[in-house]
């Protein structure tokens, strides 16, 4: 390490080769202007990346000891996405928490007297906190969408390439699309068997759809997938590409049945994007029915009907798309980034 500038702030955390890392961060890092950020690359491929991550947490205190005695002799303050650095860092932290645990251990880090503040994705994380005892203060920086990226050239070649006449394209996109989770070490979150199962009933209603799979897939996936003219899977798509992918989807599909995170990215760039989306009834995917940007369903059957009726209804399709795009420019990463320096890193990091 150098020797940086007195307002500058310290980041360490683990990056993908290529970019292909975490939405949020990959979004908001680089536009922190006062982030000094250093990273340890990982593989964008699973499993490899899998096998990293375990060993990245498995000698993460021995890390630790190393990387923050050297950033203690020169930084004062730390933005962090890991709770467990706060104890290993002297100056003034903000935790940035997108995936919040909720944890007595969790709430414990975020009261220690060196964290200024901590930022979460919606406001009911921040209350779940703020009745949890946290009494540092907390801000909201929701998820957002690289509304730049989109390119109305490359929206037309991707449809002219592959969209059918008369076709409904009915889209998911993830990270991983695996549909064998359990056989390689994958998580449970990334398996598709349930997509699937509802694609069946989905398919069953709408005949002319076909489902739109953008994630890396494992084997079992691609193997389903090259005998099914009803799935096309475009497999990993560079992030500053994707968009333009999910902007030809006439219906976007959310079909997790936990409540894993506050505010899933891929919700944000649904939404900001005008797709209309349909989602089981979590707490999360509430923006949906709050905004008038999606449907909420109670049962796959009832999933499946609401993907028939918005199939039918151009008009309705039409006024969930106008009520999304109406919130794009308050998710657009290049705003949030500006709010995220100046409401949180300048007031607490100075």
């Amino acid at each position: 390490m150098g020797s940086p500038a007195s307002d500058r702030i310290f980041f360490h955390g683990r990056w993908a080769a290529g970019g292909d890392h975490n939405p949020r961060y990959t979004q908001l890092l680089p536009r922190l202007e006062r982030l000094d950020p250093f990273l340890i690359g990982v593989s964008q491929r699973w499993p490899i990346r899998g096998v990293q991550a375990r060993l990245l947490t498995a000698t993460a205190r021995k890390r630790y000891r190393v990387v923050f005695a050297a950033a203690n002799r020169k930084y004062r303050w730390m933005l962090t996405t890991d709770h467990r650095q706060i104890t290993h860092f002297d100056g003034r932290v903000v935790a940035d928490v997108d995936d919040p645990r909720f944890s007595p251990e969790e709430v414990g880090l975020l009261n220690r007297p060196n964290v200024g503040a901590y930022v979460v994705t919606t406001e009911g994380a921040r209350d779940r906190f703020q009745g949890l005892g946290v009494k540092t203060p907390g801000y909201v920086i929701s998820q957002g969408a690289d509304l730049d990226s989109v390119d109305g050239d490359e929206v037309a070649r991707i449809a002219e390439r592959h969209r059918r006449p008369g076709e409904v394209v009915v889209g998911y996109l993830a990270r991983w699309l695996l549909a064998d989770p359990q056989g390689k070490g994958g998580h449970p979150v990334d398996g598709i068997q349930h997509l699937l199962e509802l694609w069946e009933r989905i398919r069953a209603r709408v005949p002319a759809a076909r489902l739109w799979l953008i994630g890396e897939p494992d084997a079992a996936a691609r193997e389903i997938c090259a005998s099914r003219p009803d799935l096309l899977l475009l497999g990993r798509i560079p992030q500053g590409s994707v968009l333009s992918y999910v902007a030809n989807f006439d219906i976007a599909l959310y079909p997790r049945r936990v409540d894993h995170a506050p505010m899933p990215v891929k919700l944000a760039e649904y939404i900001a994007l005008g797709v209309p989306t349909v989602s089981y009834d979590l707490g999360l995917a509430q923006v949906l029915s709050e905004t008038g940007a999606g449907c909420l369903a109670e049962t796959p059957d009832d999933f499946a009907a609401e993907v028939k009726r918005l199939s039918l209804d151009e008009a309705e399709r039409e006024r969930m798309s106008q009520a999304g795009r109406r919130l794009a420019p308050a998710l657009d990463w290049g705003r949030l980034a500006a709010r995220y320096q100046g409401e949180v890193l300048d007031r607490h990091l100075r």
